[in-house]
């Protein structure tokens, strides 16, 4: 059973200005944001968690790193909880995975200090945001995987950078959807999860948002 993080990259980035976002949120099916990460995976028990940072912020005209590029200078990092891995019959040589329901964060760091050595770090500063994802089907192919969902945005909270405030909000109030594709060549986990698979991905905002799934909001 392998599970990884990685995706689709689109050569052009349409950006809003801070105001714009801030006025009416992105269009339905624009990017919100490009990632990095890693999912630690535990084969023994289908328990998985993944981590990583975000490269591009629709609306964030800056740069999102203190220096070169690389998860130890980004400014905004991503966590999510415990993964649930259970594996269903393949369709032929597709294999077939049902990943559980849960959250995901993304953090602020005013002092960046993401290690890939240890996932924890990806989880520190300020929480900014918090989406919720339903239970989805993640097939593996090969050598690569995709994966694609949605997610609820249920908190946001207001944060400084670069001299403008922002909030989740004004960006992706409805939440995003995303996809992903995932390498399946292991690397070199940590405790508890001995296998690391290394990857990237996109998010796009989600156009309407369902009653009842609201959260909080500041």
């Amino acid at each position: 059973m392998v599970f990884a993080v990685l995706a689709i990259v689109p050569n052009n980035l349409v950006r809003l200005s801070p105001v714009a976002v801030a006025q009416a949120g992105l269009p339905a099916s624009e990017v919100v944001w490009q990632h990095v990460g890693r999912v630690y995976l535990n084969p023994n028990t289908g328990k998985a968690v993944g981590a990583g940072y975000l490269v591009h912020i629709n609306g964030l005209p800056s740069s999102l790193f203190n220096g070169a590029p690389s998860e130890a200078t980004a400014y905004f990092t991503f966590s999510t909880d415990v993964l649930q891995l259970t594996p269903r019959p393949n369709n032929g040589d597709v294999a077939l995975s049902l990943v559980s329901a849960g959250t995901f964060n993304v953090y602020y760091n005013a002092v960046p200090h993401g290690d890939w050595n240890n996932p924890s770090s990806f989880s520190s500063g300020q929480l900014v945001a918090t989406f919720r994802r339903e239970e989805s089907l993640f097939p593996q192919m090969g050598a690569f995987s995709f994966h694609s969902l949605s997610e609820v945005l249920t908190l946001s909270r207001k944060f400084t950078y670069n001299g403008q405030t922002y909030n989740f909000n004004n960006i992706a109030p409805n939440g995003i959807t995303f996809a992903q594709f995932f390498s399946n060549t292991p690397l070199s986990g940590v405790a508890g999860y001995p296998l690391a698979f290394a990857g990237a991905g996109t998010t796009m905002a989600v156009g309407e948002l369902k009653k009842g799934n609201g959260g909080t909001r500041e």
